[in-house]
């Protein structure tokens, strides 16, 4: 009777030993960096293999019955680090000489518990592949694996002869250890729950850590990349500036004197100086037209537009349109109508230079890009009291849907390709888009392929109104 009260005191001191050891780890190891917390753990194992053998029952036969498995069965199931369970195992083999001293048990106890440790460090190696297995799974291979081990060195290595160990020892002292080591898995199992999770949140945390940190090194790098990219855009545009200021001066003196070679032509107009004059004439025109537009852009892009504003009569700035574009259409047997809702006001509130460029462009467009039908200009009133709107219309070759917003970028038309039909540097939509921003209002367009395009110009009546 006296064997099993003992063997019941053992199993109560070292469930309480559990417990304790279960609010230490939740209430002070948490806290603790993660080598010394590693360091810590070891000793602790150390200390309950060495604990288990201290409280061991003790056979009448000699033997002395414990859980030192108990803290290397666990082990393999906490520790996925090899070397740690290795240093486990060793250290409790070593105390086991500080249980009674030096002593044929300790020697035989002490390799037995070696062979555990050797073989503990196997079982890690596979769970460590085999991550996908559930931790029952684990305990039970853990469970059996150093039992029949142990089993198995007492029986070669014991101080008793192995018939009496195997035949009335082994039968009572297996099952009450495996059944013993069960129930030490299952009360430590929220334990290694909360070490997993411990683990992940760790993990998670120091991800997030890293992805904090590269968001902010991302976020440091686009601030200076867009720094790098204004100050590039700051020089371009005072590049540009510049360069369009140095190249109209020689520009204008050409323009000047192809105009007197032209004029002054004694032949006539039908000699080749009088043509070649024309020639220049012509395409100088054209490259001013393309150096003042590429001015008005960077002007636009570096804020340094500067708008006059003033009374504009509406009837008088689209016979101006229609007497600049009008020649342009009848060159191309295209009609040319101009329509004035009698609802829109006579005069409005805006700078005429740009409206006057805006629908120069749209209506030059619509001329070069209409081969037949009609080119119209109607002013009517929009859907807001205070604003009003330009529509220009054409009968021309029309836009894809996919297309229609890249048209207001700078250098681009629908066909970007080098041998194309319709030539043109695509800045007169892009400056159009900008200028109409700066006169309060907007400028979209509405096309189908085939079937002719709408560029609708909205703008405030008056400026007080949109400013």
């Amino acid at each position: 009777m006296s064997y099993y009260i003992a063997f019941f005191t053992y199993i109560s001191i070292l469930i309480t030993c559990a417990y304790l050891f279960n609010l230490l780890y939740k209430n002070v190891f948490q806290n603790v960096s993660g080598v010394f917390k590693n360091v810590l753990l070891i000793v602790i194992f150390i200390f309950s293999g060495w604990l288990a053998m201290k409280l061991g029952v003790q056979l009448t036969e000699g033997p002395v019955f414990d859980l030192r498995v108990v803290p290397i069965i666990f082990a393999t199931l906490m520790f996925r680090n090899p070397w740690q369970v290795l240093v486990i195992g060793l250290g409790i083999a070593a105390a086991r000489y500080g249980v009674n001293g030096i002593s044929p048990n300790a020697v035989t106890g002490s390799i037995n518990i070696t062979i555990l440790a050797a073989a503990s460090v196997g079982l890690v190696l596979l769970y460590k592949r085999k991550q996908h297995w559930s931790y029952r799974l684990k305990a039970t291979i853990s469970l059996l694996t150093i039992n029949i081990l142990q089993v198995s060195g007492i029986a070669i290595f014991g101080a008793v002869s192995r018939e009496t160990y195997l035949k009335q020892i082994m039968p009572y002292t297996l099952p009450l250890s495996i059944i013993m080591g069960a129930f030490f898995i299952f009360i430590i199992y929220d334990f290694y729950k909360e070490q997993l999770l411990s683990e992940e949140l760790r993990f998670k945390n120091s991800t997030l850590v890293t992805q904090k940190q590269e968001l902010i090194d991302t976020h440091r790098e686009l601030e200076s990349k867009a720094r790098e990219i204004v100050r590039s855009s700051k020089y371009k545009s005072d590049f540009l500036s510049n360069m369009s200021h140095e190249l109209r001066t020689p520009l204008n003196s050409i323009i000047l004197l192809s105009e007197l070679i032209r004029d002054h032509e004694e032949t006539g107009e039908h000699s080749e100086n009088h043509q070649y004059a024309q020639i220049i004439n012509s395409s100088s025109q054209e490259l001013l037209r393309i150096i003042n537009d590429i001015l008005d852009l960077s002007k636009v892009e570096a804020g340094k537009m500067d708008m006059d504003w003033g009374e504009i009569s509406v009837e008088d700035i689209t016979q101006l349109m229609y007497h600049q574009i009008a020649p342009l259409a009848n060159q191309k047997n295209l009609v040319m109508q101009v329509v004035i809702n009698e609802k829109v006001p006579a005069l409005i509130v805006s700078d005429g230079l740009r409206l006057n460029q805006i629908l120069r462009n749209l209506l030059s467009n619509a001329v070069k890009f209409t081969e037949y039908g009609s080119v119209s200009l109607e002013v009517t009133t929009a859907a807001e009291p205070d604003m009003i709107m330009f529509l220009v219309k054409d009968t021309g070759i029309g836009i894809d849907e996919e297309y229609q917003q890249l048209v207001f970028d700078a250098f681009l038309q629908e066909d970007s390709t080098i041998n194309r039909k319709y030539e043109g540097t695509g800045l007169g939509l892009s400056i159009s888009y900008q200028l109409a921003k700066l006169l309060g209002g907007d400028l979209t367009l509405k096309s189908k392929k085939g079937e002719g395009s709408e560029f609708s110009l909205r703008l405030p009546i008056n400026k007080q109104s949109r400013f």
